[in-house]
């Protein structure tokens, strides 16, 4: 079972910082760096707005400007889980942040037509690898990922979850990747924001 979602990379084009929305090459490369929650968040809302036949959101700048500007973002810490609950609403998308998710519930949410974007450990490691120690901008956090389906196998029994992974790292952006029950369990924490549905309009 799968939801069809768009896949938005967190390997950009620096060189055209200006058409992606930001004041600077420094501002762009600061955020490509910090934006695997906000692109999580974006694909899940476009992928609803996808199924109504209507446009997909803009620039994931403007996801950047609009979390700051709500105090969904820190530099130290990074996208809290509450401040992409609050960021989606002002695209008027309801969501809702668990604090204990298990399997159960995340295919629970799938089969209702929902998004759950999960707390990770990077690329379902037990450690980051030694290219992405040097690459990772954070001196520790996690990383978020969106689930997008999963698949059982004959029996019924649950084989894993396919995940759209961002990452600045090119060969790490997957796209409906299939990451098996033990590694997933291994590298999930447990913690994630399930996108629900489009609410009512609000004047953002």
């Amino acid at each position: 079972m799968i939801i069809k979602t768009p896949f938005y990379s967190q390997k950009w084009d620096l060189s055209n910082w200006e058409k992606l929305g930001f004041d600077s090459y420094e501002d762009a490369n600061y955020w490509e760096k910090s934006s695997c929650g906000v692109l999580s968040l974006k694909m899940a809302i476009d992928s609803i707005l996808e199924k109504k036949n209507e446009q997909p959101t803009g620039l994931i700048s403007s996801y950047i400007s609009k979390g700051v500007e709500i105090g969904a973002y820190k530099d130290s810490t990074g996208w809290s889980h509450s401040g992409l609950v609050d960021l989606a609403k002002c695209f008027n998308i309801s969501a809702t942040s668990y604090g204990n998710c298990d399997e159960k519930k995340l295919i629970d949410n799938l089969n209702r037509g929902f998004l759950p974007i999960i707390s990770i450990k990077w690329a379902f490691e037990n450690n980051k690898s030694l290219k992405e120690r040097i690459l990772f901008w954070k001196k520790y956090g996690g990383h978020l990922a969106l689930v997008v389906g999963y698949e059982k196998d004959k029996f019924g029994a649950l084989v894993g979850f396919y995940i759209h992974h961002t990452s600045i790292i090119k060969e790490y952006n997957w796209k409906y990747k299939l990451i098996s029950l033990g590694k997933f369990k291994k590298g999930f924490t447990g913690r994630c924001i399930v996108i629900k549905s489009q609410i009512n309009k609000s004047s953002y």
